[in-house]
This record gives structure tokens, C-alpha cells and sequence, in this order.
């Protein structure tokens, strides 16, 4: 009897402990913001397919993990190190058990003067974007295919 109950108790606990996909894909943002704001961009792009796609706010297309690291290292000192970042999942869609759509707000604030082309961002400035990342499930393991970042600008005083 007490082996049956142990069974059980095991099996409640392993079942307690499982994630959901929804759980699971918000650990991969929150490592990302995590990986972000260590400047660990080797690590932040680990979350991409192989064949991932990424367009940045700036509409540039990179095509594959490689050249998504690439352009990381490219960017990292004039655009990335100098700044810290919050994710923010505003919203999460199931397409199907292997495939998500996900909304994340991002705030990307200047940690200290940094000067990206046409002009100086001044430390405490404030960036915010709209991220829509597509999630697929590859080996029982959930990684981002596809990305687009977009700006987000305030409209202009009337």
C-alpha cells in the first residue's frame, strides 16, 4: 500500500512540476532580457532555429542563427551594451501544439551616452518596441523562428 502511494505521490509531483508551453516560452524571454542585460549575446541567440529570420526595428532582414549572431556582434559596443532591456509577453497565441505566436513589449532604456548613426542617445532615454516572435517546437524544445522587431514612435504634437 505505501509503495502505491509513493507511486502516486511521485507521479502527482512529477505531473505538478511539468511546464506548460506558455511557462516554457516565457523562460526563454526572461533568459533573453536576462541574457540581454549581461551582454551575453551568444547566449541570447541560442533561443533561434538554425533557419530562424529576424528583421530589426530598423527593417534589416538577417536570414539564420549565424548571421542573427553576426549581426549581434556587428551592433554589440555602439548598440546593445550600452543599454538594458525589459520583456513584457502582452500576449500568446497557440497556433497548434508545435507553433506560437508571441507579442512582447520590450523597454530598452540607455544605461550611459551612446551615439548610434545620426544621433547621440542620452543615458535614461527610453525605446519602446513591439516584438512578434514565432515560436516552434523543435526535439521537445521551443525556439524562436522568427522575429520582428517595430519601433514604436510617438506621434507628433498637433
Amino acid at each position: 500500500m505505501n509503495k502505491l502511494m509513493l507511486s502516486s505521490l511521485m507521479l502527482v509531483s512529477g505531473y505538478c512540476a511539468a511546464q506548460t508551453p506558455t511557462e516554457e516560452i516565457k523562460k526563454i524571454i526572461t533568459k533573453q532580457e536576462s541574457d540581454w542585460n549581461k551582454n551575453d549575446m551568444l547566449s541570447y541567440t541560442n533561443s533561434f532555429t538554425e533557419d530562424a529570420k529576424l528583421i530589426n526595428f530598423l527593417g534589416l532582414f538577417w536570414k539564420g542563427k549565424s548571421e542573427i549572431i553576426n549581426q549581434f556582434k556587428l551592433i554589440n559596443d555602439c548598440c546593445i551594451k550600452p543599454t538594458q532591456v525589459k520583456f513584457d509577453i502582452a500576449e500568446t497565441y497557440f497556433i497548434n501544439n508545435e507553433t506560437s505566436i508571441v507579442y512582447i513589449k520590450e523597454t530598452l532604456i540607455a544605461k550611459e551616452d551612446y551615439q548610434v548613426p545620426g544621433k547621440i542617445v542620452k543615458k535614461g532615454s527610453t525605446d519602446r518596441k513591439i516584438i512578434t516572435a514565432v515560436f516552434t517546437k523543435q526535439k521537445n524544445t521551443w525556439k524562436i523562428l522568427s522575429m520582428q522587431v517595430t519601433q514604436i514612435m510617438p506621434l507628433p504634437p498637433r
